[in-house]
């Protein structure tokens, strides 16, 4: 038996280590899982190792910050199961540097960034949303970043945003027994491998595991968290730059 048992998940940008080893716990815990990336060989790992796990799985391939393809994404997977129990918005990243002092900041990489990070996590949470009020249960959970507070880059502005979204959709659909929380990793080991110095940064010494981030998902998913809603969790090995 899994904690989430039955359960339906939707996990934007889920071709990638972060994404795709969140699909994989939740598929373990019990969920069907609804993956999304830009190229299909991306996510057909995940979705053979879903299908080990004998969970269903659907492949939905777009750019999900355009609204028709945010749209196929979830409405194939309330077409396939009859709803969505869980999203996870994980689209992001930065078309420029991370950090940036305010006079080398590209009109155009603020404008893509912020987009990139922002527009996927609203539209997919918009389409998702009334299925979720109808039943009175969901659980978003917003992956925002270490970065949200520090610098004015345009990825740490973004992450900003990320955060404040999830607080105030916290605020607005609490009636509806609607959870809504948002994770900020700290240096992650994805495609882009932090520096091995930066382990000797953190105060447990050690910088995060994809399952970090997935684990955290789970229980933000799972109902031991029924009574947390509109929160920021921190995975960071006790580094927390945002305090």
């Amino acid at each position: 038996m899994g904690r989430l048992d039955g359960q339906r998940a939707v996990v934007t940008a889920s071709g990638g280590k972060m994404g795709g080893t969140i699909a994989l716990r939740l598929a373990a815990e019990g969920c069907d899982v609804a993956l999304n990336d830009l190229d299909a060989a991306l996510t057909a790992p995940y979705a053979e190792q879903i299908r080990a796990e004998d969970r269903d799985v659907i492949e939905v391939i777009g750019d999900v910050t355009q609204r028709e393809h945010a749209e196929a994404l979830i409405h194939g997977a309330i077409e396939r199961w009859g709803g969505v129990d869980i999203l996870v918005n994980n689209v992001g990243g930065s078309t420029g540097p991370y950090i940036q002092d305010i006079l080398e900041i590209k009109d155009e990489d603020w404008d893509a960034t912020l987009l990139l990070n922002t527009r996927a996590t609203f539209l997919c949470s918009q389409l998702a949303v009334p299925g979720m009020m109808e039943r009175r249960h969901g659980k978003i959970v917003n992956i925002s970043s270490a970065s949200w507070s520090g610098n004015v880059a345009p990825y740490a502005i973004a992450k900003a945003a990320v955060v404040s979204f999830t607080r105030g959709l916290a605020n607005e659909l609490g009636k509806f027994n609607i959870n809504v929380n948002a994770i900020a990793p700290g240096a992650t080991k994805t495609r882009f491998q932090p520096p091995a110095e930066m382990a000797a940064m953190m105060p447990l010494g050690r910088v995060n595991e994809p399952d970090d981030i997935a684990d955290t998902v789970v229980f933000l998913a799972s109902e031991e968290s029924r009574n947390i809603s509109g929160q920021l969790i921190t995975v960071a090995s006790g580094r927390n730059p945002a305090m």
